[in-house]
């Protein structure tokens, strides 16, 4: 039963492809430093499309915000008033510094009163997988980024370079865009013909090669969400037997490991034993095609791949009530 005293916290994972918004209560037991999610409640949540700023502008943040507030405090049967702190983890947050000023505006704008933070949304997710604990977080999902914080609280991003730039490296975004490049090697002949040739043809309704430019540059307009769309081709490939698409993934492992492999080089973790490397996104859920290879490199370089503790909208969760606390 709700008292006067109750405390409400939202959480807000903020992707390219769709933002979660988490409302959650402490209850009896919860660690106050923030290391475990078990003390709280999760009592309302709310999925809204991608809110990264240079797709959507900072008008259309600014309205997501504010409409993604007041859904998930409706879900939650509580009013806006209500809510003590609101933490939400951004794609793209600080990559450009001088964007940063209108994030901060829109964000005013939409939440009036309610005290907040932001930081990238490598760092809820980071919270999320590793329940708070020293160690490393990889994601994958449209695009990639790497973070790490060790005991000492020192924090390190890897990656997210823009994906118009060749960044992005390991996503969803870059196995789709290797599996565009190789279909038009094949188309060409410059490499041999594989299941990979058809299976984009059909995935792309293909009636004669070059209508693939077409479909992406001219119809698609180059969209990074829908180009990603098409990495479970490739996920299906692999299972096929493909050898590009065998190649791909494991240059996707590669890539990913290169991320986590800096962060180990540069934050200091201490006692010399395997540093734990989760990894959060769509591209970790294909599975050990992409894991195997993944934790076999890091075992190389003094890490261990594990799974997610809890997911990064749980950890935006975990982030407000540290901030809201503090």
């Amino acid at each position: 039963m709700n008292t006067p005293e109750t405390k409400y916290y939202i959480g807000i994972d903020g992707g390219g492809t769709k933002t979660k918004f988490l409302v959650g209560r402490l209850v009896e037991g919860y660690d106050r430093n923030g290391t475990e999610a078990s003390g709280l409640e999760v009592i309302g949540e709310y999925t809204a499309g991608g809110c990264h700023y240079m797709q959507i502008g900072f008008d259309g943040l600014e309205e997501l915000m504010r409409k993604g507030i007041e859904a998930v405090c409706e879900n939650a049967g509580i009013g806006t008033d209500e809510v003590a702190f609101v933490y939400a983890g951004f794609a793209g947050y600080g990559d450009v510094v001088s964007d940063q000023p209108m994030i901060d505006e829109a964000m005013n704008k939409a939440l009036g009163d309610i005290p907040f933070a932001m930081g990238n949304d490598s760092e809820n997710a980071l919270e999320g997988a590793l329940s708070g604990h020293p160690g490393i977080n990889i994601i994958a999902g449209t695009g990639s980024i790497g973070s790490g914080r060790n005991a000492s609280g020192d924090f390190l991003r890897c990656g997210g370079w823009h994906f118009a730039l060749g960044g992005d490296e390991g996503s969803a975004y870059w196995i789709a865009w290797n599996l565009l490049k190789e279909y038009s090697r094949q188309s060409d002949g410059r490499d041999e013909k594989t299941l990979l040739y058809e299976a984009v043809n059909r995935a792309l309704n293909l009636k004669t090669d070059d209508e693939m430019v077409t479909r992406v540059v001219n119809e698609w307009h180059l969209d990074r969400t829908r180009i990603a769309g098409l990495a479970p081709v490739v996920s299906q490939l692999y299972e096929e037997g493909d050898p590009y698409a065998i190649e791909i993934l494991n240059g996707c492992a590669k890539e990913l490991a290169d991320l986590a492999i800096v962060l180990h080089d540069k934050l200091d973790f201490g006692d010399g034993s395997l540093v734990p490397v989760s990894g959060t996104g769509g591209v970790f859920k294909i599975g050990p095609a992409v894991t195997e290879p993944f934790d076999r490199i890091l075992r190389e370089h003094g890490m261990e791949y594990v799974k997610p503790a809890h997911t990064p909208d749980v950890g935006a969760l975990m982030l407000a009530v540290k901030h809201g606390q503090a």
